[in-house]
């Protein structure tokens, strides 16, 4: 009787589990339940016990689903049932989890901001607050969280390679709806960002940052224009959002830092072949990555790999470690060049 009344619980949903436990307690047969009869007992003893032992009424109330779900034969898998999460850690998809996620994170990223941004930075509401948590009273979300990690592995590199200051151009490719350039506009406030991305999402990352950088965002109509993008022609501007293809407009070495984040992976390696020449091509200064430490690209019938990409043999390897959220994933530096 106890394995197939847990077994009909296990297929009922949380009211066909309490409707049917209060069904089993109408019925009063616990005989060959012997988890109920222990029940029973514990229940009678507690009844003897004066009030201070015993439950107050919001318990009380919350006790009774208890007993009915108890008595549906939801026991076997205790810590998978409603009724545990009261008196447990909430279930995985409770969004408590998600802000627990983003508070450990942040104090996390405490230990490496020596800029002290996350004293007074937040994110923006623009464009969806779906995200975000209020953190230390501030809106923030796991990008922008993410971003500001991604800004400190900037400078991280930067100064491992030996240079002097933050990097004051930097080039992103494949930006998302442009989550890195505005924590970078806002860390290095000197900087210029430049993004180059396929149409459909870099209409995201210009419509979004001129919300959030109002005046900031070189309309593209302009930029599509230039043929030749030389170093002091970027630096007069402060956010570029450029065509993948315009990389190669380019001027040679007017890069201090190159970017991409989640993006190489997904590429077939003759695509990652071009950009790893146009960035060496380009940069005089740094290159940071984060990827998938194995892709499986099926659409492109490849795997993609930590020792797949193309690294050219002058570079300096500056660091390669796990990713401080996702276990799968990898991110990396190199110096490309000489200091200026």
């Amino acid at each position: 009787m106890s394995s197939v009344r847990s077994a009909l619980a296990e297929s009922l949903g949380y009211r066909g589990k309490r409707f049917y436990g209060q069904f089993c307690r109408k019925m009063n047969r616990y005989e060959n339940l012997p988890e109920i009869a222990v029940y029973a007992e514990m229940v009678e003893d507690n009844q003897k016990a004066t009030d201070n032992y015993r439950a107050g009424k919001f318990w009380a109330s919350i006790n009774e689903e208890f007993a009915d779900f108890l008595w549906a034969g939801t026991l076997k898998n205790l810590r998978n049932e409603y009724f545990n999460r009261r008196f447990a850690g909430p279930s995985p998809d409770n969004h408590q989890i998600w802000r627990a996620l983003l508070w450990l994170y942040y104090q996390n990223l405490q230990k490496i901001d020596t800029f002290g941004f996350l004293k007074t930075g937040a994110e923006p509401p623009v464009g969806g607050n779906a995200d975000q948590e209020l953190i230390d009273g501030r809106p923030m979300s796991l990008d922008f969280l993410q971003s500001v990690e991604e800004a400190y592995r900037l400078q991280q590199a930067w100064s491992s390679a030996k240079l002097a200051g933050s990097p004051q151009l930097i080039v992103e490719l494949g930006a998302g709806y442009g989550r890195l350039a505005y924590v970078c506009r806002q860390i290095f406030p000197n900087c210029t960002y430049i993004i180059l991305d396929l149409p459909e999402a870099l209409i995201c990352s210009s419509y979004w940052l001129n919300l959030a950088l109002p005046g900031e965002v070189v309309p593209y109509h302009e930029s599509r224009q230039v043929t030749h993008f030389t170093r002091e022609m970027l630096l007069s501007r402060k956010i570029w959002t450029l065509g993948a293809q315009q990389i190669e407009q380019i001027a040679p070495k007017s890069v201090d830092a190159f970017v991409n984040i989640y993006s190489f992976a997904e590429m077939p390696p003759s695509i990652i072949e071009n950009y790893f020449s146009q960035l060496d091509r380009i940069t005089q200064g740094i290159f940071y990555s984060k990827q998938r430490k194995l892709e499986h690209n099926v659409i492109d019938k490849v795997q993609i790999t930590a020792k797949s990409y193309p690294v050219k043999p002058n570079w300096l390897k500056l660091f390669e470690q796990t990713s401080t959220l996702y276990e799968s994933f990898f991110e990396t530096a190199y110096k490309i060049g000489r200091a200026r």
